[in-house]
């Protein structure tokens, strides 16, 4: 595996930036704003500030709204390359943010220069000419989540799911290979079908059926990018009978067929 397949950073200093809507990643995103403030949309208007860290998912919409004198760490990885995911204790502020919680949390100043440590010697990493054991990068990045998990997380405005969307969102990360249907969700949380359908659609936008296949289509582009499978086949394995239909909606999603992104993505990291 290449590292530049698991996880690319840099640093940016800017004195302003301007709107840019960013969509849904294909891989996770964590940034550290050393400088600055930076205002993004995630569920609504998000302010941050020096010392923070920002998390997204996987899949999860958001944007960037203005930003001011800007000192920022970026980074994304992907996990399953690194042998990370949601169920992992290490990947816990994630999986929060995902079930609704506010991606900002609060570092203490005490903490500071190891983690500006951190995103310097992941950078030497990334651009020493040598080959990179990945086992390197991994641990910098776990020292990096165990940060994280020691911050204060940013209280909600009251703007987060209830707890029977939150139960089904979590159903579906945790079994969204596997073919389950709204009945079941509903039945694992101990709710109707009907009345979920209508909770979930009114507090994320989504319905059930589109969250599911949001993870999916996430989860392709990962194996599109790390395998070979042939499309019909992945396809097949992510639960679409009709491969027809699966380009159809990855290409709504992406803006490209499956194969185009595919070769679009290992032309760029390759560089």
């Amino acid at each position: 595996m290449h590292q530049q397949h698991s996880l690319d950073l840099g640093r940016s200093m800017t004195d302003s930036v301007g709107h840019e809507a960013h969509g849904s990643q294909t891989e996770y995103l964590l940034s550290f704003i050393n400088r600055g403030t930076l205002v993004m949309e995630h569920k609504g208007r998000l302010e941050l500030e020096a010392g923070m860290f920002t998390l997204i998912p996987a899949g999860m919409d958001h944007g960037l709204i203005a930003g001011e004198e800007l000192d920022v760490w970026w980074l994304s990885f992907c996990p399953s390359c690194l042998g990370l995911d949601e169920s992992k204790e290490i990947m816990r502020p994630y999986r929060q943010v995902r079930l609704g919680g506010l991606p900002a949390m609060k570092l203490a100043d005490s903490r500071l220069d190891f983690v500006n440590m951190l995103f310097k010697e992941l950078l030497r990493l990334k651009e020493a000419a040598e080959p990179i054991e990945l086992e390197i990068t991994r641990s910098l990045l776990v020292l990096l989540l165990a940060e994280i998990s020691r911050c204060t997380a940013i209280a909600s405005p009251g703007t987060a799911n209830s707890p029977k969307v939150l139960a089904a969102l979590d159903y579906i990360q945790q079994h969204f290979l596997q073919p389950i249907s709204l009945k079941q969700v509903a039945q694992a949380v101990h709710t109707s079908p009907s009345y979920l359908a209508t909770l979930v659609k009114t507090e994320t936008g989504y319905s059930v059926g589109q969250w599911l296949i949001r993870n999916r289509l996430t989860h392709a582009c990962s194996r599109l990018l790390h395998t070979s499978e042939p499309v019909a086949q992945l396809a097949e394995q992510l639960g679409w009978k009709d491969t027809t239909h699966f380009i159809r909606q990855f290409k709504r999603a992406f803006g490209q067929t499956p194969a185009a992104w595919r070769k679009q993505q290992r032309s760029h990291r390759n560089l």
